[in-house]
């Protein structure tokens, strides 16, 4: 069956999503998606990202193909896997389209079904495009009245011009850490709302109901809470919590792009798949309109978790299909989570007796 694309929290490989885009996403949305996913742009300074010189197109599609594999594996060390050499050393086979969005820039665009099935083959994971929205609040200290929150763009109030140019460099490492993870992040405006409604204190101390209270204009799938600490040379350290389901939990690193690495890591896991699609049964009631049947349809088709999708049968208000899914029931019910298009029947997930069980939204 064709997959057609429906409605989707739309967020380029290039920027930020800003958090002006998320407060307008509709109450009913399909999942957040990375999007032109299997697009990478390459500094045609490429020192600039990388330690040697590129200089032919070969050069360029190989490193490309790096950075693309990390995104689509999840795996920081994709492109020196050894199960991945030949991908990388043969980058050009996969190359679809090539050209120069501005005078500094390559843009490279890869084959994403040739890929995903070589992924495939060699038993690796393949992570799509569907991924949590993650919303920052991020508390910048340089020092007693020299504080601050990251705003999705710098503040038109004058403020502390060293936490002002810390933000600077902050979204700067941010976006670059993001675009590389494939990683639909946002920033809060820090306008009279949120100001109302979080302060630095806040922040810094991970105080969840706060965090959670100001976060629901947003509508984010999980909040990434940082405490940058400035030092005589700037950013000196970084810390990062990560608050999912009413429960907080801290990461690891201690830089400024090690809370989304880590967090990466974490997502990966659990929405991509490794080996081929396997089939599951999805049922769906409250589907009582023509117009409810093509919602459902339209999402589902959406997915890039699915391979297929095939009706069995429909009877009322409750239908039945064939899914063939990548990851399985287990990735698969965690893709739907993401959107608010169906819901599942039980707290624990949608799947009962074998089956995944859901309802229309309305």
């Amino acid at each position: 069956m064709r997959k057609t694309i429906g409605r989707t929290r739309l967020v380029p490989a290039c920027t930020i999503m800003l958090a002006i885009a998320a407060v307008l996403v509709p109450a009913a949305v399909f999942p957040a998606i990375f999007e032109n996913l299997y697009t990478v742009t390459v500094p045609l300074n490429s020192q600039v990202t990388t330690q040697r010189a590129l200089r032919t197109d070969a050069d360029f599609d190989r490193f490309a193909m790096g950075e693309l594999l990390i995104r689509i594996t999840g795996q920081r060390d994709a492109p020196i896997n050894p199960a991945l050499l030949d991908l990388v050393q043969d980058a050009g086979r996969f190359v679809v389209q090539r050209g120069n969005p501005d005078r500094e820039n390559l843009l490279i665009v890869f084959d994403s079904p040739g890929l995903q099935q070589a992924l495939t083959a060699r038993n690796q994971p393949v992570w799509g495009e569907e991924r949590p929205l993650t919303l920052l609040w991020v508390a910048i200290d340089g020092g007693p009245g020299e504080r601050g929150i990251l705003a999705a763009s710098p503040s038109p109030v004058p403020g502390s011009e060293i936490v002002e140019a810390a933000a600077v460099t902050l979204r700067e490492e941010l976006l670059e850490a993001a675009n590389q993870r494939g990683l639909p992040i946002s920033l809060p405006l820090m306008d009279v709302q949120d100001l109302n409604a979080v302060d630095f204190i806040d922040v810094w101390g991970n105080f969840s109901d706060r965090l959670t209270r100001a976060s629901e204009r947003y509508a984010p799938d999980a909040v990434l809470s940082g405490r940058i600490r400035l030092g005589d040379e700037g950013i000196e350290t970084a810390q990062w919590t990560l608050l999912r389901g009413g429960t907080l939990r801290p990461l690891p690193g201690d830089g400024v792009r090690s809370g989304l690495d880590d967090l990466a890591d974490l997502y990966a896991l659990e929405f991509s798949g490794i080996g081929g699609a396997t089939s599951a049964r999805l049922v769906v009631a409250g589907v009582e309109t023509l117009d409810d049947y093509g919602r459902v349809m339209s999402y589902l088709e959406s997915l890039s978790v699915l391979q297929s999708v095939q009706l069995e049968q429909l009877v009322g208000a409750e239908m039945t299909l064939r899914v063939e899914a990548r990851g399985g029931a287990l990735v698969l019910n965690r893709v739907l989570a993401l959107g608010e298009v169906l819901s599942a029947s039980s707290a624990g997930g949608g799947e009962i007796g074998g089956d995944l069980i859901y309802s229309l939204t309305r």
